[in-house]
């Protein structure tokens, strides 16, 4: 056996770690044009929120090359492809193609996040993915590494890496910290039902938003630190596509901004998010929507990304 701990090409590992992988919603969302390639440029803010997902990542064995052998498990059953078209089994891959590394590497992902609402859950557990990559194959990668590597699985995975409350630019991979948000009951209301994102933005008219009026990065950056407040002048572009072909999601949403002094569509739905000052009493609007039979939390924001437990 050489000094790296190989023996014919392998070195026994035997270790796992665990990830919170926090959920996000966007407290704005402006679409400012489609490319060529049919992706969406957009100019959003991000805010991590403290609904998480878990994922326990184990490596057996690593191997000097090859592919790697990959096994992924999910609970509850169903709630999330248990197969190679889970965005954690394709993170996995991923990451030992670019770094040229293998091993056998096992999945456990345990979903608290709705998938298909627009809160970012399978994102996030992809980039926890390559958090617990970096730690298990020991490569010590910067964050900006990960967010490149993370931008080959999907759009929103490198804020995952970052977290917090960022600025997200081109289709949404470009990232700017922003002022963090540190107060405000987050309430998600989320109905049963699921909505594609490639679907809501491929229904986008780009032609009825050109003379929209467009919300300030710079106006929106003091107001982040006194956040939530009725002056917030963020929207969610996706509402014009989504809304007028889901009547509930509109009551709700329109429900949600009688009472709160921030509510949209959280990305391309079909989760809403209302932000409430801390302190006020949400007991009887949370019983009024799980009576409705919405998904309801109350959450907080959350100042970081993915972190290994």
């Amino acid at each position: 056996m050489n000094d790296s701990g190989f023996s014919r090409g392998r070195k026994t590992v035997g270790k796992t770690v665990a990830i919170k992988a926090p959920a996000k919603v966007n407290l704005h969302l402006e679409i400012v044009r489609q490319r060529h390639d049919g992706y969406h440029e957009i100019e959003t803010v991000f805010q991590a929120i403290s609904l998480f997902d878990t994922v326990e990542v184990g490596l057996t064995e690593q191997f000097a090359g090859g592919e790697p052998n990959i096994s992924i498990s999910v609970f509850p059953e169903g709630s999330a492809p248990n197969d190679e078209t889970n965005l954690c089994w394709q993170a996995a891959r991923h990451f030992c193609r670019e770094m040229g590394l293998s091993g056998d590497i096992n999945i456990h992902l345990v979903k608290t996040i709705p998938s298909e609402a627009g809160l970012g859950g399978g994102s996030s557990d992809a980039a926890a993915v390559l958090k617990a990559c970096d730690n298990l194959f020991e490569t010590r990668l910067s964050d900006k590494k990960l967010e490149e590597l993370g931008s080959g699985l999907g759009a929103d995975v490198p804020f995952f890496i970052k977290g917090g409350t960022a600025l997200g630019r081109g289709i949404g991979t470009i990232l700017t910290s922003l002022p963090s948000v540190r107060t405000g009951q987050f309430l998600i209301a989320k109905p049963p039902l699921k909505l594609k994102a490639a679907e809501v933005y491929g229904n986008l008219k780009m032609g009825l938003t050109v003379n929209s009026t467009k919300a300030n990065i710079q106006v929106m950056k003091p107001i982040l630190v006194r956040f939530p407040q009725d002056t917030w002048p963020g929207f969610n572009r996706l509402e014009s596509v989504v809304l007028p072909q889901q009547p509930a999601l509109q009551r709700l949403v329109l429900r949600l901004q009688e009472l709160a002094p921030v509510a949209m569509l959280s990305g391309s739905g079909s989760a809403v998010v209302g932000v409430f000052p801390d302190g006020e009493d949400l007991t009887e609007l949370v019983a009024e929507l799980e009576a409705d039979g919405l998904f309801v939390r109350i959450v907080g924001p959350y100042g970081a990304g993915v972190i290994v437990q």
